[in-house]
């Protein structure tokens, strides 16, 4: 009885071991599972993580956009002329209360903090760059770091007047020139009365001497090897009426 007793005991310690083995099996079997689906959505989560900080990057970089908008400026050399309606952007490193973007009055100046009114038209961004500097560094800043960029151009425009549909200005682009074409086009063509055989072109030179030149317009837009006229800022074109 003894005896019987103790294998029943022993055969009781013995399946219990067993089921225990089972259970930590299958706890590590579970463990493998939660491991390949967290590692998963780890790496999901992390993924998406990366998504979205690349959507805050973008974000930053929107924000460094708007911050650096004051200093977006066309590109130009610093051997530009600045001129009359031409609008600038000032930056004065680590001095933001001195940053200004302001067009050139008529009579070449700008109004600028501490410094006041500063004539600059006719300079070279370079020029007026150094200039303000050295107004700054005069009385006001320690050898400041300032930057003169062009934010817009003044315009320039040419004028077409007489047996058109729509007389005025037109403006020529500030990347490249404006051709006859273009600017007829620009006042919705000649008028029914106009007369493309006889357009007079106006033309003040750099030294003040004004000229004038007859243009066949029918001949430009009908002959394939005729040479459009390219224009200049301050042409005054007149498109006359047809002689019936």
């Amino acid at each position: 009885m003894k005896h019987f007793t103790l294998l029943i005991a022993f055969s009781v310690f013995f399946l219990t071991t067993l089921s225990a083995q089972d259970s930590s099996s299958g706890d590590g079997g579970n463990s493998g599972s939660s491991s390949s689906f967290g590692g998963g959505g780890g790496s999901g989560s992390s993924g998406s993580g990366s998504g979205f900080s690349g959507g805050g990057s973008g974000s930053s970089g929107s924000g460094g956009g708007s911050s650096g908008s004051r200093g977006v400026g066309i590109v130009v050399g610093s051997n530009y002329v600045l001129k009359p309606s031409d609008v600038i952007s000032v930056e004065v490193y680590q001095e933001e209360d001195l940053n200004k973007s302001v067009r050139i009055e008529g009579d070449g100046s700008v109004a600028l903090a501490l410094i006041g009114k500063v004539k600059i038209a006719g300079m070279t961004v370079g020029e007026s760059q150094s200039l303000i500097t050295d107004l700054y560094n005069r009385d006001y800043l320690v050898d400041p770091q300032i930057s003169v960029l062009v934010v817009q151009f003044s315009p320039k425009v040419v004028h077409i007047l007489g047996s058109v549909n729509s007389p005025g200005i037109v403006e020529i682009p500030p990347d490249r020139e404006l051709s006859l074409t273009e600017a007829i086009a620009g006042v919705r063509g000649l008028s029914r009365l106009g007369n493309p055989r006889s357009i007079t072109i106006k033309r003040v030179d750099e030294d003040g001497r004004a000229r004038q030149m007859e243009v066949n317009f029918s001949r430009i837009i009908q002959d394939p090897n005729a040479k459009d006229i390219m224009l200049k800022e301050g042409d005054t074109i007149w498109v006359p009426e047809r002689i019936i």
